[in-house]
């Protein structure tokens, strides 16, 4: 190997390393790979459910990079990712479809959702081998945020992402037009929970957490984003739906909660829940949710408000400030 293809190398394997976030990662070796000659064309998606491979029917929910919030997401690849899901294994492979060579980078141990780039093209054997290269330093990668970037006790996200997610949300609709269908910022409180950790324990409190956030896995969609914002408060982002539907999923959730047998007791949530708007910063949207979020605790818990606007503002314009 020659001084430059080594230097070459570890250049690219250098700048990987640089990457804060999965998404930067991820949008990183796109480019990276991209440049390479021979490369037609980089592709990445997320595989975030899928039936088993012994079903008759297989199927994917699928998400594109950079996201897309489409529940049901589909493009020219959706055959070939299928195939990937359903024949290949965790690591990377040279493979052809339809006579096109390409290059699969699939991920699926201890990486949730699973990881697939589909790369076309037919490359050197120098090249090659430092795809395979910066693979596993993208394997490895993945593997450092996922841990950093979720809650150890119930293995959602953590606040630590929450304004990424916003942002790439905010980007998907920003060049759309207005409708009624959209995202929306969702604040979730367990109700009277120091009471649970004062009465049964912090254990008890722990394992209440976890029930309450597999319950969140459960009756929300794949394609939302889920996180513990901070000790039994949770925060969702719902999508793609409208304002009707919104009630409906948080009712959904809310009687799911009051119904489920913690080991506690009887446990219930308040929700306070804001559209997400492009053109409003993401503090002030979170501000929304909470006041929404207050009141429904003021009002009596185990509720939900929806809130458009903050209630505040009308009674702050007629406060006079000297």
């Amino acid at each position: 190997m020659k001084y430059k293809d080594l230097n070459t190398a570890f250049s690219l394997s250098a700048e990987l390393l640089k990457s804060q976030t999965y998404h930067d990662l991820t949008k990183t070796l796109i480019n990276m790979l991209s440049m390479l000659e021979g490369v037609e064309e980089v592709h990445s998606y997320e595989i975030l459910a899928r039936k088993e491979k012994r079903s008759t029917d297989p199927e994917l929910l699928v998400r594109r990079f950079p996201m897309t919030l489409d529940d049901n997401a589909t493009d020219k690849n959706q055959a070939m990712i299928k195939n990937v899901a359903f024949q290949c294994g965790h690591g990377t492979s040279f493979t052809t479809f339809n006579t096109d060579p390409y290059i699969v980078i699939y991920l699926t141990e201890n990486a949730a959702p699973e990881k697939l780039l589909m790369v076309k093209g037919d490359v050197s054997e120098f090249d090659a081998e430092v795809i395979r290269g910066l693979s596993l330093i993208f394997d490895h990668q993945v593997r450092l945020f996922d841990a950093k970037e979720r809650d150890p006790l119930t293995l959602l996200h953590n606040r630590q992402t929450l304004n990424h997610t916003l942002e790439q949300v905010i980007d998907f609709y920003r060049n759309r037009p207005a409708g009624d269908v959209q995202s929306w910022l969702v604040l979730l409180d367990i109700d009277h929970f120091k009471r649970i950790n004062d009465t049964f324990g912090h254990l008890y409190g722990d394992e209440v957490l976890i029930h309450f956030a597999n319950l969140m896995k459960k009756e929300f969609r794949h394609s939302d984003f889920l996180f513990r914002y901070g000790g039994e408060e949770f925060l969702a982002v719902i999508n793609q739906t409208d304002a009707d539907g919104i009630l409906q999923a948080l009712e959904r959730f809310r009687t799911c909660v009051e119904q489920y047998p913690f080991p506690s007791g009887q446990v219930t949530v308040s929700i306070g829940c804001t559209p997400i708007q492009q053109n409003t910063a993401m503090t002030t949207m979170i501000e929304l949710a909470d006041e929404a979020l207050y009141k429904s605790k003021a009002s009596g818990r185990n509720r939900i408000t929806v809130l458009n606007r903050s209630e505040k503002e009308a009674s702050q314009s007629d406060v006079e400030l000297f």
